[in-house]
């Protein structure tokens, strides 16, 4: 009888110890997103692997709040129109804004002001559909801006909610209208 007390108290030992090793420790940003990659920013935009042909930033002033949105394109725009590209087929980007050009690291969240989406945007018979998946762990690093150029650089890690990941360097150009 205490052999078999003993062998169950160390199967539920083993077990949970198990258990525990394999979990994801979220304490720091969450383990399931990886490392920054030094490389032109890639990654796979709904189980297609892209690299980057573009990106643009666009200031966006909303009475006396403004707003940078920065757009990285998963395949090449067709026209040259930054502001509404047009795009063979789904019109796929990586969308994340940010508040100010000062150099700054953020840490994405699934929901809430810091994050990163995954948008597709499909044309169908009744008008356009937007699908978006947000980035579940990831951060943004902002290293350099010239107003000057209208340039802004940064890398960028991230895994979506539905397995999309970015990651990778960018430098993005004003979009001006």
């Amino acid at each position: 009888m205490k052999t078999i007390k003993l062998l169950t108290v160390l199967t539920i030992a083993f077990l949970s110890l198990t258990i525990i090793s394999c979990s994801d420790d979220d304490s720091s940003g969450g383990s399931s997103c990886s490392n920054l990659v030094d490389q032109p920013v890639q990654g796979s935009f709904r189980g297609t692997d892209f690299v980057s042909p573009a990106g643009f930033y666009k200031v966006l002033n909303f009475g006396e709040t403004t707003t940078i949105r920065c757009d990285i394109y998963v395949k090449e725009s067709l026209d040259s129109d930054c502001f509404f590209p047009t795009f063979e087929g789904d019109q796929d980007t990586i969308l994340f804004s940010i508040s100010s050009f000062d150099l700054q690291t953020i840490t994405l969240e699934e929901f809430g002001e810091n994050t990163l989406n995954f948008n597709r945007i499909t044309i169908e018979e009744n008008g356009p559909v937007t699908e978006v998946e947000l980035a579940e762990c990831g951060t943004i690093e902002i290293t350099a801006y010239d107003a000057d150029a209208g340039t802004l650089e940064g890398t960028v890690v991230a895994k979506g909610q539905f397995g999309s990941t970015v990651n990778g360097n960018f430098t993005l150009l004003l979009c001006e209208d």
